[in-house]
């Protein structure tokens, strides 16, 4: 009788153990706080390349930031790589508008695009344009910080390229 009444009192703490949750509290994405959007709204994959052709004068690129939070986030950018200019013909406004540009360095220079919660940055807000007369690759990134300026989760990543 006393294993029948100890099996009994295990049964609900052998399920109990059983029942664990193994995935963590927060998703992988936690700090995913943005989404990056053509003009058109519609959402662009992280790695995609942006390609223009070099007979196209305007060769500009506007992008969105869709801020997929409740609270504001902070934004930034930096180009990690150029191939065929020095970046001196690239214009770019992210909040502040910059003609050229330097090998990682952040922007904006001082402070950063803020996007209120649930909200997306006008169309001025964010635009690239290469101004070069030959074939150029920009990889570009966008990035969230916190209020200390570190960056927060992982970077959205993409190409600007002229052919």
């Amino acid at each position: 009788m006393k294993k029948v009444w100890l099996f009994i009192l295990l049964i609900p703490v052998l399920g109990l153990t059983g029942c664990q949750k193994d995935e963590p509290d927060t998703p992988a994405d936690e700090n995913a706080h943005f989404q990056i959007l053509d003009v058109n709204g519609t959402a662009v994959e992280n790695n995609h390349t942006f390609t223009f052709d070099l007979n196209d004068p305007e060769r500009n690129l506007v992008l969105l930031a869709k801020n997929t939070s409740g609270q504001t986030i902070h934004l930034k950018t930096r180009f990690t790589n150029v191939t065929g200019t020095d970046g001196s013909e690239m214009e770019f406004c992210f909040g502040n508008c910059y003609m050229g540009m330097e090998l990682n360095t952040v922007y904006p220079v001082n402070g950063s695009l803020d996007v209120n919660g649930n909200s997306i940055t006008p169309p001025s807000a964010i635009h690239y344009a290469n101004h070069t007369t030959g074939p150029a690759s920009y990889t570009i990134e966008i990035f969230e910080v916190d209020d200390e300026g570190n960056q927060v989760g992982e970077a959205f990543v993409f190409k600007h390229v002229t052919q």
